[in-house]
């Protein structure tokens, strides 16, 4: 399938803060933005990830961009499942180049143990369903040297060998998150949570994490209905978000 109208606009930026806080301010100032409308950049001097994080990246060498999304069939309750479905389009995406590709909970994409995209999702809502998602992928394409503060990083050249055109993987993967933004469309919810759980980077296995301050170890269980991540701690289970937990790798 080529997508049909995911990146049909696209708006290329040689520098930006963020390609999401880009989107956010073409928004705030009632810039009409078609449905799949895409923000590359070739280079963020503020690129940020999960709770807080820096996004590092050199210029010119990754897929830096926001995905403008307006998914109004999905209630707040079934945000995660957008999550799901970005997700498992960047892993089909990069399948086609290099294989053990996972998903770390929430939704950072790993090869092996190593981290090669990430995603910063940020949702608008309007009554109970969502009106407008902003979504920032960064893929680690051609950068070959990181900084220690990203020990486990990788990218496509390096475990490849390979140098690659960024306007063609684009396109790619446009594809691939069309269709997965369609398949939840018209997918059953456990439809949608099995193939995340198929991807979920030691899913039933012990990893260590820092929970309430503490170093534990504890095993990956699975999801709730809210996407918060299910661990075995001893005898009994407990559910946390992105902001209560977070691995030692």
């Amino acid at each position: 399938m080529k997508a049909q109208y995911t990146g049909k606009n696209t708006i290329h930026l040689a520098k930006v803060i963020s390609t999401n806080s880009y989107t956010a301010e073409l928004l705030s100032n009632s810039e009409p933005l078609a449905e799949g409308s895409v923000i590359m950049a070739d280079f963020q001097s503020g690129g940020r990830g999960q709770s807080g994080a820096v996004w590092e990246s050199k210029p010119e060498l990754n897929l830096l961009l926001t995905v403008f999304y307006r998914p109004h069939f999905l209630k707040i309750e079934d945000q995660f499942l957008l999550s799901i479905a970005i997700s498992l389009a960047v892993c089909e995406f990069l399948e086609k180049y290099v294989s053990n590709v996972q998903v770390k909970w929430p939704n950072d994409i790993y090869v092996g143990d190593q981290k090669i995209a990430g995603l910063l999702i940020e949702n608008s809502i309007q009554q109970h369903v969502i009106k407008n998602s902003i979504i920032g992928i960064g893929i680690n394409i051609n950068q070959i040297e990181f900084s220690a503060n990203t020990p486990h990083a990788c990218s496509l050249q390096q475990l490849t060998g390979r140098n690659y055109d960024r306007e063609l993987l684009l396109a790619e993967l446009c594809d691939a998150l069309e269709v997965k933004y369609e398949w939840i469309r018209n997918s059953t919810k456990q439809t949608i949570q099995n193939a995340y759980l198929n991807k979920l980077f030691r899913y039933q296995q012990e990893a260590h994490f820092v929970i309430d301050d503490i170093a534990q170890t504890a095993k990956i269980v699975g999801i709730d209905e809210f996407g918060r991540l299910g661990l075995q701690l001893k005898e009994q289970v407990r559910y946390f978000n992105n902001k209560e937990i977070s691995y030692i790798l």
